[in-house]
Formats: C-alpha cells, structure tokens, sequence
C-alpha cells in the first residue's frame, strides 16, 4: 500500500493546486486534509520500527495501526475546522461526509492492509 498512499498523496495535491489556480485558495486548502490518512500512513512504519525499540512488548502492527487511527482523528478535526468557515449549512454537511467517509472507508482498508481481521 506504499505506492498507492503517495499516488493519491500527489492525486489530491494536483486537485489543491488546480483548484487554487482557478482562484478559490479557501476550496483549494479545503482538500488538503484529504491527505492526511495517507501520510499518516506512510511514517508510521518508521516511527512504529523506532518505537518498537522502547516498547517491545507491544507489536510494530499496534503502533502503525494507533497512528493511522490518530491521523484520521486529525484529518476529521481539520474537516470540522475548515467546514466551519464555509457558507451554507448543506454545503457544510456535504463536505463532512464526503471528506470525512472518504478518510473512514480509506483509513479502514489500510488498517486491514497491516493486519487482516
């Protein structure tokens, strides 16, 4: 799952990018948090391999599947945040569960990708 985090890393980068450059910078910053999971994703085999040498009774797969819950747990705080500066309540709303079920559903294949139920 190493690639595909960094392609939809780069996916919604050129999204914030295309969608700054047409002028709306507040949109444009709006579907960076998108990113988040992802990433999340993808320090936490490192940091899980350095934290397993302090704490070796607790398996590496812990660690990666904590810190990609935590980056979840962030992205959906910047949701609320950046749906809190939006216009109209339904646009609000609209912008929670997309973004927000888009960084559960992805969060939860990743989590089975480092350890099947």
């Amino acid at each position: 799952m190493f690639i595909e985090c960094w392609v939809i890393i780069v996916l919604i980068l050129a999204m914030a990018v295309i969608i700054t450059r047409r002028g709306t910078l507040r949109q444009g910053v709006a579907v960076l948090p998108l990113a988040l999971v992802p990433f999340g994703y993808l320090i936490a085999g490192p940091i899980s391999r350095w934290l397993d040498g302090f704490f070796p009774s607790i398996s590496s797969d812990l660690f990666r599947m904590s810190l990609t819950l935590v980056a979840l747990v962030c992205a959906c705080v910047l949701f609320g945040v950046l749906a809190g500066k939006m216009g109209e309540k339904t646009t609000r709303r609209v912008y929670m569960v997309l973004c927000g079920g888009f960084s559960v559903i992805l969060s939860i294949v990743l989590i089975h990708s480092i350890r099947p139920f």
